[in-house]
């Protein structure tokens, strides 16, 4: 075969290291970017943690900077909104001042609006750990401590034994033989430990211990107890009348066991040993601007780090490489704070997108929230889409009605009767409101909410009904129904 050389021209799209690492940070949420800038200043002697103060510094504090980026028009914004977000934002506002004032501060979800929660929260025992530290109160022999060692190693989440006997005995010490008799004794004491229901094996033996130590004064006592040994079957698909035929009993009497039933926790060990609580930092926040609402970031990242000037006088060493090392690590750390410049005003720019097309919401809420896509944000931006999916990506805003992450801004549309559309979080919004104001004993079914929203203009099916009620875990009709 004879060979032969061929030239052949070709394109290639290939990301520059400066723009890998600005969609990089873009991507990042604020704790992960906290951490990023913690690395780059360990790791680059020109980076340093900026002194000042965010909220103290001039509004052209970071003028040098601004200079060496090239970006004064964009930046310009940031710096005129530089102030950090509180509560008195939503001050001239008295449904936001509602708000905090019931909330305590916290945005929707319980979500803390403080960046220090997490210094002071102390990592919580886990489950085995808390009933290990009971267990340790009682005088157990060899045998026993270690059945209920096994015991409580084996329980899931929920607080259930999750193994057999025969399991346990294959865990416990090959030099012990236990007994069902010694394990279902130890058992039963892992089970009076002070949180009824752990250690159950089912949802009845679950509910059971739990009814057991209520007091025999509780109205509707006897009945929850005869309902979870034997109904829970029937009472989970709540059919009522066959229970009122089986219990002999009247509907105030088995609604008041229902309801105790419902009082108890199914899943016990699910409030014990929890992890601790995530704390949300808002990126951006919302504030009245006269008859409007704007908004602004609530802290700016390029403020936390800066140029350090020290090394700029080793720039001029005779020494090539430490010459060449320095001016590399200058350059980087250039670029680095250009491109934390850069992802502050890529999210300023999106947040202030959304905020000027969701005005609607900051005054009513979901019930408001008009249709918008990623891709009508980029366009108006003239930004790649890509770009705004990273941009919103783990990235939160603290409205009036809470701290949300900026997707939840972005909704397809339902069609309306007038030619108008809808966003569907509106519409979802709309469909729970009608679930909530139902009659208990006559919920709403889907296809009569579909007639009640075509009624009103919306335009859905009832297909779609459906699967927003199911997306917000909103059981169907015959589940919601009430005893009376």
């Amino acid at each position: 075969m004879k060979q032969s050389l061929e030239i052949r021209h070709g394109q290639r799209l290939q990301l520059t290291p400066r723009l890998q690492q600005s969609i990089r940070l873009l991507h990042l949420s604020l704790v992960d970017l906290a951490q990023e800038i913690t690395a780059a200043m360990e790791s680059n002697p020109f980076l340093e943690e900026a002194e000042t103060d965010v909220n103290e510094l001039p509004i052209d504090a970071s003028a040098a900077l601004e200079a060496e980026a090239d970006e004064g028009s964009l930046e310009a914004q940031i710096h005129a909104d530089r102030d950090a977000c509180a509560p008195d934002y939503f001050a001239d506002d008295e449904a936001s001042n509602n708000y905090w004032r019931e909330s305590g501060g916290r945005g929707a979800g319980g979500h803390a609006n403080t960046e220090q929660a997490s210094d002071w929260a102390e990592e919580p025992a886990g489950l085995a750990e808390i009933l290990l530290g009971e267990l340790s109160l009682h005088r157990l022999s060899v045998t026993d401590r270690a059945i209920a060692q096994a015991i409580i190693g084996n329980l899931d989440d929920r607080g259930y034994l999750a193994a057999n006997f025969d399991e346990l005995r294959g865990i416990i010490s090959s030099d012990i033989a236990a007994t069902d008799d010694e394990i279902e004794a130890v058992l039963h004491l892992v089970q009076s430990l002070s949180h009824p229901g752990i250690a159950s094996r089912n949802p009845r033996e679950c509910l059971l211990l739990q009814l057991s130590v209520l007091g025999e004064d509780t109205p509707g006592l006897t009945n929850a107890q005869r309902l979870a040994e034997q109904y829970l079957t029937l009472l989970s698909e709540r059919r009522y009348d066959e229970l009122l035929r089986h219990l002999h009993i009247d509907r105030k009497q088995l609604s008041e066991a229902v309801s105790l039933i419902h009082s108890l926790d199914p899943a016990p060990g699910e409030h014990l040993g929890s992890s601790v609580a995530q704390y949300i930092v808002p990126d951006a926040c919302v504030y009245r601007q006269g008859h409007r609402w704007g908004v602004r970031l609530t802290q700016e990242s390029a403020r936390n780090v800066r140029l350090n000037d020290y090394y700029r006088q080793y720039l001029g060493v005779n020494d090539p490489a430490t010459r060449k090392y320095l001016k590399e690590r200058l350059q980087e750390a250039r670029w680095f704070i250009r491109s934390l410049k850069q992802r502050d005003n890529t999210i300023l720019r999106v947040a202030r997108e959304i905020v000027d097309h969701q005005q609607a919401f900051m005054a009513a809420g979901d019930s408001a929230l008009t249709a918008l896509t990623m891709r009508e944000v980029a366009a108006r931006l003239e930004l790649h889409e890509s770009t705004i999916s990273r941009a919103v990506d783990q990235k939160y805003l603290l409205t009036p009605h809470g701290i949300f992450q900026l997707k939840h801004f972005f909704s397809g549309q339902i069609g309306e009767a007038a030619g108008t559309t809808t966003s569907a979080r509106a519409v979802q919004a709309r469909i729970q409101k009608v679930i909530q104001s139902e009659p208990p004993a006559k919920p709403v079914s889907d296809s009569r909410i579909t007639a009640i929203l075509n009624d009103e203009g919306i335009l859905i099916a009832r297909r779609t009904v459906a699967k927003y009620r199911e997306q917000m875990n909103i059981p169907p009709a015959n589940r919601r129904r009430s005893v009376l």
